[in-house]
């Protein structure tokens, strides 16, 4: 039968008394005339070839111990990958090199190259992992069973720390310096501060809370409560619940717009997308899919949602634009849950390793520019410092920056104090308006 939330929840009780259950052609002529032209491209540096093949979704098969690998141009399943047991939760590096799979049953993760579609690893990890997202070099994997997080370097696949967390923890989602980790049983929201590997908060929210996301600027976290059929939305600054929203019934998986403006929520028993609109929290639209969705993903350019439906089979791609249906793309793999969308290395588009440039302008509270302001960009991940001043229009700059990292920007001067003094960014691309207001010491800021 195929697995629900009910069952999910079945699971967090058999791992209490030390069970964890498995669920369960061209033509030779015509070839010949074409190989020619299509060298003639490649050599002319064309990207014709891979035009129609630039992104992919990663979706794990929990029921055939599967990764099933689309090509979101043409909505086809490419290929198939085997993982551990039970796979269940997917993500990608920042290069878009790797995926990292947790393999519920196995206790471990399985590595997969993107380029070659392989699995190139398979790190050990708590019991019962259920949840896995990265920042820089760091992979962080709840395991349900172990009340655990781990701590993976990705640079060589090692675990590196093991955190306490609630009871069983499901979700987690990272921004800067903070990992958000849902703790099912617990009801609540363990806050991790990646410098230490340490608790330093938990927050209260509904019942069942299964997954999370943040927003792109890092102010919001919006967690999925599948008992409370509701979402909290969580003020990062000072870690408390700012606001409930209701959603559909049994809402798992949670998935934000590039831009910030929106949220979707996948409702696994009424069979349904909510769409909230984050000016103001509300339900604006509900998208019906397929049985069961369970998981949820963003393409790179917010056009698209791909929605994962255990009991269909299947994957819906929804416009965003007008929330309706644009295709449904059938997958080989049984009971599909998890959900990541990347650009593999040399796919063209998308999300690279290139370098990435970041600048602002800092002004006072009269709009006029301030010279001579230091500036320091942190990559969290490897500790390296970048520094600059601001120049006599009070504009600075950072270039050739590695992308996909996480950076924190300080501003500091002796006549000086800054409205933010700092913040934290995720680099993937070129930034431009990374600003702060400056306030003259001695003066107040109005």
């Amino acid at each position: 039968m195929t697995t629900n939330i009910k069952s999910l929840h079945n699971l967090v009780t058999a791992k209490r008394t030390g069970k964890v259950e498995q669920e369960s052609g061209i033509k030779q002529s015509l070839w010949s005339r074409l190989l020619p032209v299509l060298l003639v491209l490649f050599l002319m540096g064309m990207s014709w070839i891979t035009a129609a093949a630039q992104t992919r979704a990663y979706v794990t098969n929990i029921n055939t111990d599967t990764v099933s690998v689309i090509n979101t141009e043409t909505n086809t399943e490419i290929t198939t990958i085997a993982v551990g047991s039970r796979p269940i939760a997917v993500a990608i590096t920042p290069d878009g090199r790797h995926v990292y799979v947790a393999n519920q049953n196995s206790a471990s993760v399985s590595v997969i190259d993107t380029v070659s579609n392989t699995v190139v690893a398979t790190i050990g990890v708590g019991i019962g992992p259920s949840g896995v997202a990265i920042s820089g070099t760091r992979a962080y994997v709840t395991n349900q069973g172990s009340d655990t997080v781990s701590v993976i370097n990705t640079t060589n696949n090692t675990v590196i720390a093991t955190i306490p967390a609630g009871t069983a923890p499901f979700g987690v989602a990272i921004y800067g310096t903070q990992v958000y980790v849902t703790n099912l049983i617990s009801n609540s929201v363990s806050v991790i501060n990646t410098t230490d590997n340490t608790v330093i908060a938990t927050i209260p929210v509904g019942i069942r809370p299964f997954a999370i996301a943040i927003s792109p600027d890092g102010t919001r976290a919006y967690v999925a409560n599948s008992g409370s059929d509701s979402v909290s939305v969580i003020n990062t600054g000072t870690n408390a619940v700012i606001a409930t929203i209701p959603v559909g019934d049994d809402p798992i998986a949670i998935a934000i717009s590039p831009d910030g403006t929106r949220v979707y929520v996948a409702n696994q028993s009424s069979h349904s997308v909510s769409v909230i609109n984050t000016a103001n929290n509300t339900v604006i639209a509900t998208v019906p899919v397929g049985f069961y969705p369970s998981g949820i993903a963003v393409s790179l350019d917010g056009t698209r949602i791909f929605v994962t439906n255990q009991a269909s089979g299947n994957v819906y791609v929804i416009n965003t634009g007008t929330n309706t249906l644009m295709a449904i793309i059938d997958t080989t793999g049984s009971c599909p849950f998890g959900i990541v969308i990347t650009t593999p290395p040399g796919t063209g588009g998308g999300t690279t390793a290139a370098p990435a440039n970041v600048s602002g302008r800092i002004k006072d509270i009269n709009g006029k520019s301030v010279m001579g302001v230091n500036v320091t960009a942190t990559n969290l991940s490897t500790g390296e410092v970048f520094q600059t001043r601001t120049t006599a229009f009070g504009r600075y700059r950072f270039e050739n920056l590695p992308s996909g990292e996480n950076y924190m920007i300080q501003v500091s001067s002796r006549r000086y104090v800054f409205t933010p003094d700092s913040r934290v960014i995720s680099l993937f691309d070129n930034l431009t308006n990374a600003d702060f207001i400056a306030e003259r010491i001695g003066f107040t800021l109005r």
